[in-house]
């Protein structure tokens, strides 16, 4: 009896015990284990069915005992599904529920990728040694792979993602065919979750603990250096691929945005807020045109501006009148997931014997439908 209770002592123990550590802290996160929750610090110890949140402003890493660093981004959640680092017995897998992350597998990633694992909100990743970076949403997952090699699974399909590529994963389809990583958004979604980015926030750090050794972290320097670098010269040799990655990104090849115009005047005085006053776009990112009508009103009368025009590799755009209009305008899509479609017009509307110019100028915002 008392043999079999050590046993069951030392098992317990066993279950419990730590499986890695948070070594780097920007801002704060949580800790929930079973029904507590506690402030994260560094040094936390994690254990097997932890989950982790990461508050507004805040960035994480974790090391793990087999040297997997999983590295979180501002409003995420990470959770240790299951976790086995022994001698003939390994097993981890992961799960972002949402936010940033960047996965760098330790041991269990280079001696037994198949059991390695990170399954987000529309996915479920298998690594063979491999750098990872991702951005997780209840409806889309942005999965990009900076060194080795991932697939990426849904219950609709699969998809192979080599070094240097990404793919989206929409909510309830197939992967998307992996494409070459835009340096631009490679960089802007690794900063995402990096801790030792630039922050007016100094990361805490644990004491003199290295994250990697000298020799892993000179490796891991010089392997995402150099497929920086192969990316870059893809990207200045076809720049296409920036209209398609804005594609990938909203999810639709032609999205449509609609707002107003916020502030403006005419030669007859300022546009009005309280009249007439609707700014509708549609984009075709595949053709990289772009159209519209601008509708608004002065004290005077009301203006009717159909418009038409490009847009760039870097999601800018500029337009013309179409309806006899003079000038035209420029602007931009912005936001994360490019949600939003602002900019500025400069017309000028003449009368029939040109006697008389009426200066047009404002600024408009729009979201995307």
């Amino acid at each position: 009896m008392k043999h079999s209770l050590a046993l069951l002592l030392l098992s317990s123990t066993a279950l419990l015990a730590s499986i890695g550590e948070v070594k780097a802290l920007k801002g704060s996160a949580e800790l929930v284990r079973g029904q507590s929750v506690q402030p994260v610090h560094v040094g936390t110890e994690l254990e097997e069915h932890d989950t982790i949140h990461t508050k507004a402003g805040s960035k994480l890493q974790i090391v793990f005992n087999d040297k997997t660093v999983i590295s979180l981004g501002q409003k995420s959640d990470f959770s240790v599904d299951e976790y086995l680092f022994e001698d003939k017995n390994v097993q981890a897998r992961f799960t972002v529920g949402k936010g940033f992350f960047k996965s760098i597998t330790g041991k269990i990633g280079k001696i037994a990728p198949s059991h390695f694992k990170v399954k987000t909100a529309n996915a479920t990743i298998g690594v063979r040694g491999t750098t990872i970076i991702g951005e997780v949403t209840p409806k889309l997952d942005i999965i990009a792979c900076t060194y080795g090699q991932i697939v990426v699974t849904t219950d609709l399909g699969s998809v192979v993602v080599n070094q240097g590529e990404r793919t989206v994963v929409m909510r309830e389809k197939s992967p998307r065919k992996a494409q070459k990583v835009n340096a631009i958004l490679l960089k802007k979604l690794d900063s995402k979750s990096d801790v030792s980015a630039k922050s007016d926030t100094p990361a805490q750090t644990a004491g003199h603990t290295p994250v990697l050794t000298e020799k892993e972290a000179k490796s891991t320097s010089k392997q995402e250096a150099d497929i920086s670098e192969s990316i870059t010269e893809q990207t200045t040799q076809d720049e296409v691929h920036s209209l398609e990655d804005i594609q990938q990104i909203v999810g639709t090849q032609k999205p449509v945005y609609e707002g107003k115009v916020t502030e403006g005047t005419t030669s007859y005085g300022a546009i009005r807020q309280d009249g007439v006053n609707d700014v509708r776009l549609g984009f075709d990112l595949g053709a990289g045109t772009m159209d519209g009508k601008l509708q608004f009103e002065d004290t005077v009368q009301q203006y009717d501006i159909d418009v038409a025009g490009r847009v760039k590799q870097d999601g800018s755009f500029d337009f013309n009148s179409q309806n006899g209009y003079d000038g035209g305008g420029k602007g931009a899509l912005e936001g994360e997931k490019y949600e939003h479609a602002n900019g500025s017009f400069d017309f000028e509307e003449k009368d029939l014997f040109n006697q008389h110019s009426n200066k047009i100028q404002g600024k408009f915002e729009t979201n995307r439908k």
